[in-house]
């Protein structure tokens, strides 16, 4: 039950990424869940760990998985011409895990020093 809670808006985020790629592509599947799988997996890692939750670990998550499921969403709907504006756009689907680790590691280093900075210091 601990880790079902953190798990299922994972998983229901994945189900866009699994939908858009289809049956056929389950390589195309699996490397644009990466980024949200291992958002999930350094959550549960931080579970385990004492104290309270490092805003690092959150942050990358959050925007890794964020930042998949909006460009999944609007690959889908075609929001902005995303699937039908270009005869080349469906190669987002090579870059866009990287991006998501790229966003997501910056915005977890930002949380990171943002914490360090706030944290209350002990008296000499």
């Amino acid at each position: 039950m601990k880790t079902t809670l953190p798990a299922t808006p994972f998983l229901l985020a994945m189900a866009p990424v699994v939908y858009v790629q289809g049956g056929e592509a389950v390589g195309f599947a699996v490397w644009n869940a990466l980024p949200m799988m291992a958002g999930l997996g350094m959550l549960l890692a931080g579970r385990r760990s004492r104290g309270r939750m490092p805003w690092g670990r959150m942050a990358f998550a959050t925007v890794a998985t964020l930042l998949m499921v909006w460009f999944h969403l609007s690959w889908l709907f075609d929001r902005g011409g995303a699937r039908t504006g270009s005869s080349t756009s469906a190669l987002a689907f090579i870059f866009m895990p990287l991006w998501a680790f790229i966003l997501g590691a910056v915005a977890g280093a930002l949380a990171w020093i943002i914490q360090r900075l706030t944290r209350p210091r002990a008296m000499p």
